[in-house]
């Protein structure tokens, strides 16, 4: 297994990196045994537009949207992989000493790492293989890789450029002058050979050589254009020569794709080689820089304007040093890891910002966007890209619904299935406000469109979302998914939840109880209205949701073709939202029981399972193809931003005492080291995943950054390390 050191102790640091990015280096994974085991470690570079870097530690590709740019047409979507990889090559001349004067020494160094599978046995293929040379990884607001040949240390390092659609990668090598033969004192010469491999397509397809069409090749001396279809890339290396030669590196596997019974195999299109000359004495140096468009990008090696915007959130990011981490520095190394992490999400989108829900394949998603807003963006003081975000879903309201999502292809389209996510923006709007106190701009636009939500689910609107005469919420039917537990795979929805669910009615309730509990944000006659709404959603709630058998919450309540009422007994994670929310439907007695059954059977050190392990439903594994994952999906597996709402009502039932907040900080320890450390395989290097397997050691799957158990986390900090909680149950 690689080892995680400590970034700051180590000789190399100010040899690989700019003293900017050292600061914000978090992780340095070293060669430990076997280095393909580095594979199992994902990495994440962002840059504010939704384009991205992904891959290993080791260099090596496992999965689709693994490459070293991913570029977005129309940010922060139409999202393309431009270079997958780079074949790179150092060609040494070496020169033996006086006894043979005239003999030069060829040796041809491959420092780059593909993945093929053996076709008769399946094992994996390593050609090249450079990953044997690799002595150490780093990951920063850069990922930077050390190659080690005898005296001589090779350096990549891969930087995306801030708020534009370029990368940079940085080549450093030293030792040239130490090159000879064995038993002399000879000089050497050398060439670097850097060869960019393309596919230039959608980022969520695969192509072949045969059905990939015309790739459009223009070089420029030490510039090249290259373009297939409507995709662009200009590539430039200074001080390069390029030599053309269009080839095709076939049926390179991704073993995460086959893992996910997807197609695992492609191709790379490779137009030639950029060829740099390298002095041999001292410190030699190259960049290749490549851009999406029209237009070249110069070489961009620094990390000083994303260190600039970064060092405003870190003094915001709430880290406890009780009970652990003790030591000063490791909680500062935590406290930059959430920095970056919660900033990985928050990207420009036109005019205004929004939230990515997830990388490598979401875009933003409503429902993610407002339970992520207020740990990403109200926690940390990022108060007008708050009001960025919410502004722009506001002007997308339809009928009272914000969209679930944008569309990846259409900047036209939005998508509005789902019953939670104009709620969630309600929560959003109304504790950007607590928080905040702008009244100016509730007055303005973010009141009316928390009334026009309010106002539509009242009275009712798209997908059978209406107020019942008790006062609930009720929505959809056995064939929609409108809650986030929204798992469909053709027409078979896995966790139907039409009808009244315990999560919405738990939203609704508090929504209505913070508006009422304003006095200045509604019209005598609105609050006596909402006010008597409240009250009988409260008495409802209770006492249609209570399953005294079991001492919890019933997770919905729907009623058939028949007119017969059913309940559904399942024991999720979704009614810990009715003790979690500063206004509970439920007396404090059955809030703590609650809490109780959630801690009993469900909880893990990495969030909450959505089923307790002798439900019959239950899956304890997320893995297959599609079918058994959306399977799997929600019926047991782990989700780490639940762990927020769960810390939450730990605090409220135990009145925010020191016990309470001992416990809050223990249930989210675990994923604090998961972000900070990175030992265990399958990892995301200073990220946290989207969801965990339910059995243990809890496997972590599905998306390698998700936005809101990023979130969660930063919220609970901020809870449990508050001096006082200013929000008051009922």
């Amino acid at each position: 297994m690689p080892r995680l050191e400590n970034c700051e102790d180590h000789g190399l640091r100010t040899q690989s990196l700019s003293m900017d990015d050292s600061f914000w280096n978090t992780h340095t994974l070293v060669r430990d045994g076997n280095v393909e085991k580095l594979q199992a470690h994902e990495w994440l570079l962002t840059n504010g537009t939704g384009a991205f870097s992904s891959g290993t530690a080791s260099g090596c590709n496992t999965r689709r949207y693994h490459g070293l740019f991913v570029g977005a047409l129309r940010p922060p979507v139409g999202r393309v992989l431009v270079l997958n990889q780079m074949l790179e090559q150092l060609e040494l001349f070496c020169q033996p000493g006086a006894a043979e004067p005239r003999t030069r020494v060829r040796q041809t160094l491959d420092f780059s790492t593909l993945l093929f599978r053996d076709q008769k046995d399946g094992s994996p293929v390593y050609e090249p293989s450079g990953h044997r040379m690799l002595r150490r990884f780093d990951r920063g607001l850069s990922v930077v890789w050390i190659f080690e040949w005898g005296e001589l240390r090779w350096t990549r390092q891969l930087q995306l450029h801030w708020k534009q659609q370029a990368a940079t990668i940085c080549y450093r090598i030293q030792g040239l002058n130490q090159l000879s033969t064995p038993g002399s004192a000879g000089s050497g010469q050398a060439i670097l050979r850097l060869s960019p491999m393309l596919t230039l397509r959608d980022f969520h397809g695969l192509i072949g050589s045969s059905g990939a069409g015309v790739f459009r090749v223009r070089d420029l001396g030490d510039r090249l254009e290259v373009r297939r279809g409507n995709i662009n890339a200009v590539l430039t290396c200074p001080g390069a020569v390029f030599t053309r030669n269009e080839q095709w590196w076939h049926n390179i596997w991704y073993p995460l794709e086959t893992e996910r019974g997807l197609d695992d195999h492609e191709d790379y299109f490779v137009p030639g080689s950029f060829e740099v000359p390298l002095a041999s004495d001292g410190t030699a140096e190259a960049t290749l820089s490549i851009a999406l468009g029209q237009e070249s990008s110069e070489a961009c090696c620094d990390t000083v304007e994303r260190s600039r915007h970064l060092r405003s959130i870190i003094k915001k990011i709430p880290i406890t040093n009780r009970p652990q981490p003790s030591s000063h520095t490791e909680v500062e190394r935590i406290q930059r890891c959430l920095a970056i992490a919660a900033d990985d999400f928050v990207v420009d989108r036109g005019a205004f910002a929004t939230i990515v829900a997830g990388y490598p394949w979401f875009a933003d998603w409503g429902r993610d966007t407002f339970i992520s807003l207020p740990g990403l963006l109200l926690c940390t003081d990022r108060f007008e890209e708050a009001q960025a975000v919410l502004k722009a879903f506001a002007h997308s309201i339809r009928n009272g619904l914000i969209p679930n999502r944008f569309d990846d292809y259409d900047d036209r389209a939005a998508h509005y299935n789902t019953v939670d996510a104009s709620l969630w923006f309600v929560h959003a709007a109304l504790e950007y406000l607590r928080i905040t106190k702008h009244h100016n701009t509730w007055e303005t636009w973010l009141g009316p469109a928390v009334l026009q939500i309010i106002e539509a689910y009242i009275a009712g609107t798209d997908y059978g979302i209406k107020m019942d005469d008790d006062g609930l919420v009720l929505a959809g039917s056995h064939s929609t998914q409108l809650t986030w537990m929204d798992a469909k795979c053709g027409n078979q929805v896995f966790t139907p939840r039409h009808g009244k669910s315990v999560e919405i009615n738990a939203l609704w309730y508090n929504a209505l109880a913070t508006m009422v509990g304003y006095e200045d944000l509604l019209t005598k006659s609105q609050r006596v209205r909402f006010d008597e709404i409240k009250l009988r959603t409260r008495s409802s709630f209770e006492r249609l949701f209570w399953n005294r058998d079991q001492s919890c919450l019933f997770d919905h309540l729907w009623t058939d073709d028949q007119g017969k009422r059913h309940t559904d007994k399942s024991i999720r994670p979704n009614q810990i939202f009715a003790v979690s929310f500063a206004h509970s439907p439920l007396p404090q007695s059955k809030q703590t029981q609650v809490v109780q059954t959630v801690r009993s059977r469900l909880l893990t050190p990495f969030g909450l399972r959505t089923l307790p392990l002798d439900d019959k439903n239950y899956h304890g594994y997320y893995r297959g193809d599609q079918n058994r994952r959306d399977r799997a999906y929600h019926q047991g597996t782990v989700w780490p931003w639940l762990i927020g709402p769960f810390a939450e009502s730990v605090l409220r039932v135990g009145k925010f005492s020191d016990e309470a907040r001992s416990e809050a900080r223990s249930v989210i320890s675990p994923l604090l080291s998961q972000l900070s450390n990175a030992t265990a395989a399958p990892s995301s290097v200073g990220q946290l995943h989207e969801i965990y397997e339910g059995e243990s050691p809890h496997r972590s799957v599905g998306c390698i950054a998700q936005a809101w158990s990023v979130a969660e986390v930063i919220r609970a900090l901020t809870l449990i390390e508050s001096t006082s909680d200013t929000r008051h149950s009922e």
